[in-house]
């Protein structure tokens, strides 16, 4: 290993924070100087780079302080990327194997201090981080608030333990908890700010029932179509509603177990009795490459699994749709013929036409883009997706209630 020079690691510091406050997303005295005192490379004492982008399997190799990495972790470290921290070996798709995934990593520096600057803390607030991770974006609150006030959750008690000796290198001692991040804290609740540094599907009720009112939430949604956008929700007496912001980014998704790191292995049961077969006019492909689009479809889909996968015995690509209970599912093959994308639905819901429904008004509406989009939770757990602002004339309910008005 190399001694770090201190000296070195400020001026990379303080180059960063010029970089990312050039770029607009250092603004505050405040956050700057927290950022300045949280030295990252001692939160990401290693990393994985990818050889290879773009090929499955990644080919994964390791970067740390030995003396011939030195100079490429410390750069990677102190420059405005997203590191792979954490790898775990799933099973690969064909049995053949274990291919290491990623399970956890270190945002890239300017979308944590974008993120800790819309979340608008002041001194004396309360805030839980939802996923801990290496440990660095919990320093920063510490930093700014103190840790008395800083409360970190995680599903994998390795990487709590890390970060606790991490934070505790640099003086921090906030409460870290392992265990299921979308049940929160509640034996230390209320909280004035939650901020998830972790995906999610659907803004879990335990966060906005532990947030005071008046309080902020902000949390990463992700779903099926691997859309991504930050949301900022105020909190007002048990329910909670705010835009997607401006600012977007991709986090690693929501785990409740942390011996399996992700769950590709979807159930989707097509034992409904009448099956309806038809063609679309809408390529489903669009879902995945259109981020508003896939935005709009995984949120509106809330509570389906969905699943690319090959959808008959003569090798169609295809997307398959579930309601959770099984009652209600689709397929849409990806290449079309003379007719369109051909599709079979069969339930109660016609989950594939919801979709139609909701793209058609979508164009209708001039296809805004996803930050003129807002969420509300109701008390009663409902999602209402809306345009521009909450009680907007276009407004769509989500999950398995979902009848659309626009």
């Amino acid at each position: 290993m190399v001694t770090v020079n201190g000296a070195d690691v400020q001026r990379r510091m303080k180059e960063l924070a010029d970089h990312i406050t050039k770029s607009g997303e250092l603004c505050s005295p405040q956050w700057r100087q927290a950022f300045l005192a949280v030295r990252r490379h001692v939160f990401i004492p290693r990393f994985w780079h990818d050889e290879e982008p773009g090929t499955f399997p990644a080919r994964w190799r390791m970067v740390d302080n030995a003396t011939r990495d030195h100079e490429e972790w410390l750069d990677a470290v102190y420059s405005n990327r997203t590191l792979a921290t954490e790898l775990a070996g799933v099973p690969a798709a064909t049995g053949a194997g274990m291919h290491p995934q990623v399970t956890s990593s270190s945002t890239m520096p300017g979308l944590v201090m974008a993120m800790l600057e819309d979340l608008d803390v002041h001194d004396g607030m309360r805030v839980l981080e939802v996923g801990t991770g290496t440990g660095y974006n919990a320093a920063l609150l510490c930093e700014r608030i103190g840790d008395m006030n800083v409360a970190s959750i995680d599903v994998d008690p390795e990487l709590v333990a890390l970060a606790s000796v991490r934070l505790a290198s640099h003086g921090y001692r906030p409460q870290l908890v392992t265990g299921d991040g979308t049940k929160g804290i509640p034996q230390i609740a209320p909280f004035d700010r939650i901020i998830a540094t972790c995906g999610v599907n659907r803004v879990p009720n335990a966060w906005i029932e532990q947030c005071r009112d008046g309080g902020k939430v902000m949390a990463n949604m992700r779903g099926p179509f691997n859309s991504h956008a930050l949301v900022l929700l105020s909190v007002d007496d048990g329910s909670a509603h705010g835009n997607f912001l401006r600012q977007s980014g991709g986090f690693m998704p929501l785990r409740a177990d942390p011996t399996r790191p992700f769950d590709y292995t979807v159930s989707i049961r097509r034992d409904a009795a009448a099956t309806a077969e038809g063609y679309s006019r809408l390529d489903p492909q669009q879902a995945y490459d259109d981020q508003t689009w896939g935005l709009l479809a995984q949120t509106y889909l809330q509570g389906v699994v969905c699943r690319r996968a090959y959808v008959d015995g003569d090798g169609h690509l295809g997307t398959e749709l579930a309601t959770t209970d099984g009652s209600s599912w689709a397929v849409v093959h990806h290449t079309p013929d003379g007719n369109g994308y051909f599709t079979q639905q069969a339930g109660s819901r016609r989950l594939w036409s919801e979709l139609e429904q909701l793209h058609e008004q979508w164009n209708a509406l001039g296809r805004p883009t996803y930050h003129r989009f807002g969420l509300t939770l109701a008390r009663d757990s409902q999602t209402l997706l809306w345009l521009d602002q909450p009680d907007s004339d276009h407004t769509w309910h989500c999950g398995p209630a979902a009848p659309a008005r626009a």
